[in-house]
């Protein structure tokens, strides 16, 4: 696919070294990245996984240095070191969850860490192949039903782990959720793009993506683009749209995206906090709905870099298959 007609790979490349070198100064001691304030605290394995996938992906394509390597180096060691029974929680003082614990395993097996076996995902799959966040309705009530942005993390994780026949299985349930109701669920991102970007992911890595669901999801990536045009949509949201074009093959859509991060870079090398992760009442419905941000930039840096970086991995492709 000839991806981007008018971004220059170096562009890309600067940036995201820039943002990488960012991502490193604000690791804190002890190896972990913190970000977002909740009750309980700031996010430690869910958060330092996810900064661990970006860093270590620019690492591995050569766009990062040895300062950040050795920075993930650390990361992946506290990880190992903190893994209970279940896996991985937002941090230590909160139970294990299916999505904190999928990021920590795709990060470990990246720096060829042994993360335990696939068995560890066992309480959080159901019968028919959906992944609840938290294991158990009676200790977390809602937060314990079947989430459409955890599905695509799980599967992504038991991928790594060469556990075929059970992403196969979230693949099908997720190939069903759709089809009952029209579109991903959200629930825990206000970002209509990310429930959308990850699973797009999952089916491109598993198969493919079926044309009913690439057709509607084209249209509601249109949306996205008339809002970025407009000067709207936070960081966060623009690099999952970003994520959506490139999976749906738009090209002209992902030269806008890249266009839009690009421009909305900080000169620190950061992007801006973005609002949008949600804590749901785990009992209650009818309670409003709280909304976060990632007050130290650290989510939103990362989903940018790692959306930038399947476009540099695309455009390197496509350069090689023309030699």
């Amino acid at each position: 696919m000839n991806t981007v007609h008018s971004i220059a790979p170096a562009d890309l490349s600067k940036a995201i070294a820039a943002a990488c070198n960012f991502l490193v100064e604000q690791q804190d001691p002890d190896g972990h990245w913190r970000d977002y304030e909740l009750v309980p605290g700031r996010s430690e394995s869910w958060m330092t996984a996810c900064v661990g996938v970006a860093v270590s992906t620019a690492y591995k394509a050569g766009v990062s240095g040895g300062d950040c390597n050795a920075a993930v180096d650390r990361a992946a060691v506290v990880l190992k070191d903190t893994r209970r029974r279940s896996g991985w929680g937002y941090n230590t003082k909160t139970a294990c969850d299916a999505d904190s614990t999928s990021w920590v395993v795709r990060f470990l097996v990246m720096r060829d860490i042994d993360p335990g076996p696939s068995p560890l995902f066992d309480r959080y799959l159901t019968s028919l192949g959906g992944v609840r966040t938290f294991p158990s309705p009676r200790a977390h009530g809602y937060w314990a039903d079947e989430h459409d942005e955890v599905a695509p993390m799980a599967g992504s994780a038991l991928l790594a782990l060469g556990d075929d026949d059970r992403a196969a299985r979230i693949r099908s349930r997720i190939l069903s959720r759709y089809r009952d109701h029209g579109v991903w669920l959200r629930f825990w991102w206000d970002s209509k793009a990310y429930v959308s970007a990850q699973n797009l992911t999952f089916l491109a890595r598993t198969g493919g993506i079926p044309d009913r669901i690439a057709s509607a999801e084209q249209r509601r990536l249109q949306a996205s683009l008339d809002r970025v045009e407009r000067g709207g949509g936070s960081s966060f949201d623009m690099s999952q749209s970003l994520l959506c074009a490139f999976r749906l093959g738009a090209p002209e859509a992902v030269s806008l995206l890249c266009r839009g991060l690009l421009a909305n870079q900080l000169a620190d090398g950061g992007w801006t906090a973005s609002p949008g992760l949600l804590v749901p009442d785990r009992w209650d419905v009818d309670v409003p709905t709280e909304t976060f941000v990632d007050d130290r930039r650290l989510f939103s840096t990362a989903m940018s870099v790692i959306a930038l970086l399947e476009v540099t991995a695309a455009i390197d492709s496509n350069r090689n298959e023309e030699l």
